[in-house]
């Protein structure tokens, strides 16, 4: 797998695959050391709260990394400084908007719905949400920029802190929702502090900003919307389970995607190094160049993920029971059927690979609506009547969907480019 990776990467060091396999690892550790600790609600409330912090993470994604690992690789050695330099820029103003943005919604939540009991969270979540959100970014732009030893190192002193001081605090001082969310920020941002000197050096321009801006507003005014239909489209089946059976159902589905979460390790590891190495193929080679690359990763990882999947397919409960004990061990087709979504899942990643190299993501908005259609018509029903099974069979089918329709986009746009390349040929061979 390592050197695997190392080939994918351009020939680079596996530190990638290292650095996602840290960082998934001490997420897993870390819900598992909060599942036992906390009750089966508190985990809940944890829970939910923490697909807040992931939602602001998929839209700085979407509007920043995305279009930076797309548009990076492709920028001359004078213009770097401008360009590195209002990309930061954007980062830190967009950070500090949605650690604002979260702190009055959670703050705001205990007037419309004081039973929830979640107004201390409001400071701590939105800390915890700036400063990962620093931190990721700043892995991303390491990876960007073929520097994986130096992502490492960020999720090192990250990631190899927060386990051990939430493990101590679970055991010896109680655990609370707002000291581990105090956990997570702290060592987040020392991550990101450590390790910002690493940040090459950069020029500031409001040209620049301008410039970078736009560029990248073409891709991410796809890619934001598409990521709040995402969850809107994904969560609604996830939501529907607390609001039928109770905040311990957002457990028990977390519980299960922990386990088959460690197919992470490879899925992310991937999203570091692929995007900025297809779009370094396109540039070097053309559209054939890239599609050849991206089918190497589909043939290879695919296969990888097959097998993980099948073997937590196989033995569902026993996976269970080994990670959380046995209150969790009894939902072994949730699980079962959450390794056969992470199937479906990977195939997302190629596809996007390949559209964000080619600088065209609106493929991946127009999929959406059709995707809310569906959860919104069906999520409700498939909860009340199938229960915990029932929301994880309206995801898979949400997959199957958003894979179909997406790589039928990706195959009409390569044709299309083909077509063009073999006219412009024909044009250039007998002028007229």
């Amino acid at each position: 797998m390592s050197r695997s990776l190392a080939r994918i990467g351009g020939g680079r060091t596996p530190a990638a695959l290292f650095d996602q396999g840290l960082v998934s690892g001490a997420n897993f550790i870390t819900n598992v050391l909060l599942a036992r600790a906390f009750g089966v609600r508190d985990y809940g409330v944890f829970a939910l709260g923490w697909v807040a912090v992931l939602f602001a993470n998929s839209l700085q994604y979407a509007m920043i990394v995305t279009p930076m690992m797309s548009v990076g690789p492709k920028q001359e050695q004078e213009d770097r400084p401008a360009y590195y330099g209002a990309v930061l820029v954007q980062e830190i103003a967009f950070s500090l908007l949605v650690a604002f943005v979260m702190f009055l919604s959670v703050w705001g939540s205990t007037k419309f719905f004081p039973q929830w009991g979640v107004g201390g969270l409001a400071l701590p979540l939105s800390g915890a949400t700036i400063a990962y959100l620093l931190q990721e970014f700043l892995r991303r732009y390491f990876f960007c920029t073929r520097q994986s030893k130096r992502a490492l190192v960020t999720d090192i002193v990250s990631y190899l802190t927060q386990v051990p001081i939430i493990f101590w605090i679970s055991r010896h001082h109680g655990a609370k929702l707002s000291t581990m969310l105090w956990i997570i920020a702290a060592t987040s941002f020392a991550g990101f502090l450590s390790c910002l000197r690493w940040y090459e050096t950069v020029t500031f321009s409001r040209h620049a900003l301008r410039t970078v801006f736009l560029r990248h507003w073409r891709m991410s005014r796809w890619l934001a919307p598409s990521a709040f239909m995402q969850w809107g489209a994904g969560n609604l089946f996830q939501m529907a389970a607390p609001i039928y059976y109770g905040a311990a159902a957002s457990a028990l589905l977390r519980a299960a995607q922990n386990i088959v979460g460690v197919a992470h390790v490879w899925f992310l590891g991937l999203d570091n190094v692929v995007p900025s190495e297809a779009a370094r193929q396109m540039r070097l080679g053309g559209v054939d160049a890239m599609l050849r690359y991206v089918k190497r990763i589909f043939l290879q990882w695919g296969a990888v993920t097959l097998a993980f999947t099948g073997i937590v397919a196989m033995f569902p409960t026993f996976w269970l029971k080994l990670a959380y004990g046995t209150k969790y061990s009894s939902d072994g087709f949730v699980l079962r059927l959450y390794a056969f979504m992470y199937l479906i899942i990977f195939v997302s990643g190629p596809l996007r690979y390949g559209l964000q190299a080619l600088e065209y993501t609106a493929p991946i908005f127009w999929t959406y609506p059709v995707l809310i259609a569906f959860s919104a018509a069906l999520a409700g029903p498939l909860a009340r009547r199938l229960g915990l099974n029932g929301v994880m069979l309206g995801m898979c089918a949400s997959q199957v969907i958003f894979q179909g329709l997406v790589g039928i986009a990706f195959w009409m746009r390569v044709r299309k480019l083909r077509r063009e390349a073999a006219l412009e040929s024909a044009g250039t061979l007998h002028p007229s």
